[in-house]
């Protein structure tokens, strides 16, 4: 697999990381999932998951560069993973809060 292939999994895996730390929430489970049940998603697995995504990331990282570069590059990945999933979340609810019209009572 090419540098470009590692570094885009290594994105990949931090992005499904920082939405599991986001999920392990209960403000950001109530906006994104509403009154599901939590029993499958307790807080704590959401964590260690989230955590565990993020080391293999940074494996993932070690692959495609030397160990210092990425750091670096592993550190970049985790803030553009946080933006996107905090965008996302954003996103999700403006649009779930927009009121819809009934166009069958015009």
């Amino acid at each position: 697999m090419s540098d470009a292939g590692f570094l885009l999994a290594a994105l990949l895996t931090a992005i499904i990381g920082m939405a599991c730390f986001a999920l392990s929430i209960d403000t950001h489970w109530a906006q994104l999932l509403g009154k599901r049940e939590r029993a499958i998603a307790h807080p704590l697995t959401l964590r260690v998951g989230g955590a565990a995504l993020l080391a293999i990331a940074f494996f993932i990282c070690t692959m495609a560069d030397p160990v210092l570069m990425a750091v670096l590059v592993w550190t970049m990945l985790l803030t553009m993973a946080a933006f996107v999933v905090a965008l996302a979340i954003t996103v999700h609810a403006r649009l779930s809060a927009v009121p819809r019209r009934d166009h069958r009572a015009e």
